[in-house]
């Protein structure tokens, strides 16, 4: 319980999770001379710096209810960095440990802070299949099989042997050994869990029981479109869900060049689409797999933006609006003002979702020697012309 909500006292900083701000950006209207009025939902300003704080919370607390998790319990979880920052938040709240598996790809801000908080973190290539034994969602399959061997609930030391274990076998490539770990078969038990956020019910849960229904009481139901980046779904699902309940807003997706939503929204199989996936810088968006979390019969269109794109506007945001985000949210504005002037939509209130902060991307997004070695352009005024 929130002891004294009035007086902004509370008793763990899990309980500041949500209620996020509404920014409006006039001076990105302004610029781009954009006839409508565009809003941001602040997730960044979560506790732990991204809306996946939120599904953090709401999935553990429903496996305790469930009697999937207790006191001891490793949780385990493939992550590109912000839904493991939200399970860590609730995870030490209620005495639970935290493995991680994020692919090569994702920032080392993202690796440290996670470690800050106690987790343990394992590596995984990136442009692997997400079957593959070494990919990371496999990976963490592979932690909790020999976790459950143990059949009992682990010391740090215990732990920390196995993830080391682990780790070696997948930077010495030893995909046979993998392979015949996630061969045994192992009862589900309370010593570990995978929560899954690419299957869990309560992701998608969340944004319509608290992330959609903040914003429309913000708003006032007074809102005419919602963009937001596609990468479990659970967002873009859950709040459309909501939305769509209760009015007419339009819902549009933000997808990198290299994912595979928007060839299967244009009715593509995802069998040939997956030809055509390849992997891309920006993180926490896109998919080169079609989770249980998301649905694209919700999303009324897809917008399709490029790595350069997305860090350019997420630079030029910084020096515009002073609003440090991180690069997907460069993704849904860059995004979410193509969609506007190809459309011509006027006259409208349009509301962004930002997931997080680029505080966790200061050595690449924000670093103009890591673009330049990723063939990037750091004139970022130069690429954002083809809005005006």
């Amino acid at each position: 319980m929130i002891s004294n909500v009035k007086s902004g006292i509370y008793d763990n900083v899990v309980e500041i999770i949500g209620k996020t701000p509404i920014i409006r950006l006039k001076k990105i209207e302004e610029y781009f001379k954009v006839e409508n009025e565009i809003y941001v939902k602040a997730e960044f300003l979560n506790p732990g710096g991204s809306i996946k704080d939120r599904i953090g919370k709401y999935i553990l607390e429903n496996a305790e209810v469930e009697g999937k998790i207790d006191k001891g319990s490793v949780i385990i979880e493939p992550t590109s960095g912000n839904t493991g920052v939200g399970l860590a938040l609730y995870a030490i709240s209620k005495g639970y440990k935290t493995v991680f598996t994020m692919p090569s790809k994702v920032s080392l801000e993202k690796e440290l802070l996670l470690k800050a908080l106690g987790a343990f973190i394992v590596r995984t290539p990136t442009d692997i299949k997400p079957e593959a034994p070494n990919s990371y969602y496999k990976v963490a399959e592979v932690i909790r099989n020999l976790i459950i061997k143990k059949q009992k609930f682990l010391n740090d030391n215990e732990l920390s042997e196995i993830v080391s274990y682990v780790q070696q076998l997948v930077r010495e490539n030893k995909l046979d050994k993998l392979q015949n770990i996630l061969n045994e078969k192992v009862e589900n038990a309370l010593f570990a869990y995978i929560p899954n956020q690419y299957s869990n019910k309560y992701n998608p849960l969340t944004h319509y029981e608290f992330t959609a229904r903040e914003v429309w009481e913000q708003f006032n139901g007074k809102i005419d479109y919602v963009f937001a980046g596609v990468g479990t779904g659970g967002t873009i699902t859950g709040m459309s869900m909501y939305l769509k309940e209760v009015g007419t807003v339009k819902v549009v997706g933000i997808d990198p060049v290299g994912s595979i939503y928007n060839l299967v929204k244009n009715g593509m199989k995802i069998e040939e689409a997956l030809k055509q996936a390849h992997t891309y810088l920006v993180e926490g968006i896109g998919e080169d797999i079609i989770p249980a979390t998301v649905n694209l019969d919700l999303v009324d269109d897809i917008v399709v933006v490029n790595d350069q794109q997305s860090f350019s506007m997420t630079r030029f945001l910084a020096k515009a609006e002073g609003i440090l985000a991180g690069g997907s949210s460069g993704s849904v504005l860059f995004g979410a003002l193509k969609y506007l002037k190809e459309k011509n939509v006027k006259g409208k209130k349009v509301v962004l979702i930002f997931p997080d902060t680029g505080r966790n991307y200061l050595t690449k997004v924000y670093n103009d020697e890591w673009l330049l070695k990723h063939n990037l352009e750091i004139d970022d005024e130069k690429i954002l012309e083809v809005l005006l």
